[in-house]
């Protein structure tokens, strides 16, 4: 496998499947304090940068809308991801917004190991597929676990509480709710029969439209390249 110098550890490697194993970059002559979200999650390995998905460029006007104009390094925020994979996320978070509290969870108990070298990192081993969180008032909350449209279905129905008013919601890696050949490569990597029906997503996305219509708990809902992106309304 050639070497790439924008991938984790120069191998380009899907975070799904990444072990709980840290990671440590060469800084080389970086500035940390200077890195755009994009930077800093290309420089960890993280797929949410210009490695893959692009992410960042809306988490980035997600923040700016949460600051309202406060420095983003000074300002405390409460950001959560479901499915960690290797922490190079949360220390993408933990650099990009110093000030704030940085939760991730996931069920493989050596995730707990991960970035214990940040101060504003708390990993728990949980399983909001089951269970709802104990933790809430969330800014940003990202669902970037299975992506197994049943479990997709679940977590929001547990943890949408978790994010407080005026707070996003955000659920990544949509595509593989169609791709057919998604849930095999699920079962063969993680030994879990998966049935990933397409058609549980939809009728997600329809129950939030609905609740947009009727001016319930949702304000309003975006999509962008396999990223949908919910806001909790204010009052």
């Amino acid at each position: 496998m050639d070497y790439d110098k924008n991938a984790r550890g120069g191998v380009r490697r899907y975070v799904d499947t990444t072990k709980p194993e840290e990671y440590s970059p060469d800084f080389g002559e970086v500035d940390l304090r200077e890195l755009s979200l994009t930077g800093l999650a290309d420089l960890y390995g993280s797929d949410k940068g210009s490695i893959k998905h692009l992410y960042t460029e809306k988490y980035e006007q997600l923040i700016q809308s949460l600051l309202c104009g406060r420095n983003r390094r000074e300002t405390s925020l409460r950001v959560a991801e479901v499915g960690i994979a290797c922490g190079a996320s949360l220390r993408m978070w933990a650099n990009y917004l110093p000030a704030s509290k940085i939760f991730g969870f996931d069920i493989r108990e050596d995730c707990k190991n991960l970035c214990r070298d940040l101060s504003n990192v708390q990993i728990e081993i949980v399983d909001p597929i089951t269970q709802p969180l104990l933790k809430s008032n969330f800014d940003i909350f990202i669902d970037d676990a299975s992506h197994i449209s049943e479990d997709i279905f679940s977590i929001f129905n547990n943890c949408w509480t978790n994010v407080s008013p005026g707070g996003y919601y955000v659920i990544e890696d949509l595509s593989c709710t169609y791709n057919p050949d998604y849930a095999h490569q699920f079962s063969q990597t993680f030994g879990k029969q998966a049935i990933n029906n397409r058609a549980v997503v939809l009728l997600m996305v329809d129950s939030i439209m609905r609740s947009i219509d009727q001016r319930k708990d949702v304000s309003d809902f975006s999509y962008h390249p396999q990223m949908l992106v919910i806001r909790k309304r204010t009052n």
